[in-house]
């Protein structure tokens, strides 16, 4: 996985159902959960499956919508939310996420 990076999804914009935590990085109102999207390029050999599984046990974070995976231009769009109770703790790992920047 590289070129990673946060995206905005139109759906954050409507802030009767998301509040802005920080740079892309959002509240669910109905539920408390933190969440936010991101970008990346597959690299060879690598699927929607790996390597988002290292993802999801180091940042202890959940993918919730997958909402593009482009075959031929190897890219995949994902949303992710925390997993953990701790509102803190997710923000927390949620930050860590929207920070990754593989090059």
């Amino acid at each position: 996985m590289k070129n990673i990076h946060p995206i905005m999804l139109e759906k954050y914009a409507d802030d009767t159902q998301y509040e802005k935590m920080g740079d892309y990085i959002y509240k669910k109102r109905a539920d408390k959960s933190i969440c936010t999207a991101l970008s990346c390029d597959l690299e060879e050999g690598e699927d929607s499956q790996y390597p988002l599984e290292d993802l999801l046990d180091k940042f202890y974070v959940n993918i919730t919508n997958y909402y593009s995976l482009n075959d031929t231009a190897r890219q995949l769009s994902f949303e992710v939310e925390g997993s953990l109770d701790d509102v803190e703790e997710n923000y927390a790992h949620i930050l860590e996420v929207s920070r990754l920047r593989v090059f």
